[in-house]
């Protein structure tokens, strides 16, 4: 016997809170309150009952109406869904992104590179970049970097697994998210090497900082935690209501997701 209480065993965790398909809660929430409209025109306060009772379900277990991620398909189009959902980590891009490639190269990470016609790593900084990411792995203190970067007490922070995420959470906020923790590695690594080499670093917001080192990303050719090569290709995602493609670099050792670009 488990020491589970009744409210845990019946909430879904798996559709519910972090995990949660926004637009799913809103077609259920959609139809229960037509379905309470209707009732309650008919006895006032069993529509009352039942709409509250039926919140607490779709709170609690993500959805209440049978076959709700098909209902989703076909009530809203895909530009819908795509509007209710959101990444705690961004990459940039169109203005923004060029406005980040320009800051990259005031600061000499990167610099174009003739050959290959491209952006690429300044070559000192790659080198410092990668020993950085080889210590901050040895040492899997992930909790302890990421609150030295964010300036909270280690305490207050709660690293968690969601499948292949890599999820940062301060009193039950969802802080950041990261594609795996070869990027959460690459982030922590980068940010310490840009506040020692850049003055106005810790100047920037917290989010801002957030899509460069996210940018940088976009630069990396090996695996932050087993060095392996990083290719990129088009791959396609699928979430409870719906598929996208996105760009995705990922390391053909490890196959750990290192950056997502779409969706």
């Amino acid at each position: 016997m488990t020491g589970d209480t009744l409210l845990e065993r019946a909430t879904r965790s798996e559709h519910a809170g972090e995990n949660r398909c926004i637009p799913c809660t809103v077609l259920n929430l959609a139809i229960v309150a037509v379905v309470a409209v209707v009732v309650g025109l008919a006895v006032p306060i069993a529509g009352i009952v039942l709409f509250v009772v039926a919140v607490a379900a779709i709170w609690f277990r993500g959805s209440l109406v049978p076959g709700t991620p098909r209902l989703t398909k076909c009530s809203f189009p895909d530009r819908m869904p795509e509007r209710f959902e959101t990444s705690s980590e961004s990459t940039p891009t169109s203005a923004a992104e060029l406005e980040i490639d320009q800051y990259l190269r005031e600061i000499g990470v990167v610099l174009e590179d003739p050959v290959v016609d491209d952006l690429v790593l300044e070559p000192t900084f790659e080198r410092a970049w990668r020993r950085e990411c080889t210590a901050v792995d040895v040492r899997n203190a992930d909790r302890d970097g990421l609150a030295e970067l964010v300036g909270i007490p280690p305490s207050e922070l709660e690293i968690r697994r969601q499948g292949t995420a890599f999820v940062a959470v301060v009193d039950g906020e969802r802080l950041g998210q990261w594609e795996s923790r070869s990027a959460f590695v690459a982030d922590v690594a980068g940010a310490r090497l840009l506040e020692d080499r850049v003055e106005s670093w810790n100047e920037l917001p917290l989010g801002r900082r957030s899509e460069v080192l996210g940018a940088l990303r976009l630069f990396l050719e090996w695996c932050p935690t087993c060095g392996g090569t990083v290719s990129f290709d088009q791959a396609v995602l699928e979430s409870c209501c719906r598929r996208y493609d996105v760009l995705a670099a990922t390391c053909e050792e490890c196959d750990d997701r290192v950056l997502e670009i779409g969706g």
